[in-house]
């Protein structure tokens, strides 16, 4: 398996987004990772390995926060933030997770 070289995230106490952005990596290695485990000299971390559910529930997880990640990226790109914008934005926001609570 061939993967981009990456610096793995850490938890930040001071941005909530970090746990986004540790799922979002995790996901992106979900076969490496998997690779990794299932090695015959690696046996004793098989314990580790989640479970197809568990990624699911990961990923579930991951689109919930990607939600409030995307608005506050866009909020916070703005060097003057206009009542207009944050309203825009907010309405977005609100939109996606009306639908998301629907699927």
């Amino acid at each position: 398996v061939r993967i981009n070289v990456l610096q793995l995230p850490h938890d930040v106490k001071t941005r909530w987004d970090s746990i986004y952005y540790m799922m979002h990596c995790l996901h992106y290695l979900h076969q490496p990772i998997d690779s990794f485990l299932d090695r015959p000299n690696n046996k004793d971390m098989k314990k580790y390995r989640l479970s197809p559910m568990q990624w699911n529930v990961l990923w579930d997880f991951e689109l919930i926060l990607e939600i409030p990640h995307q608005a506050i990226h866009a909020l916070s790109s703005e060097c003057l933030l206009t009542l207009c914008k944050y309203l825009i934005t907010f309405k977005k926001f609100y939109d996606t997770w009306i639908r998301l609570g629907q699927d």
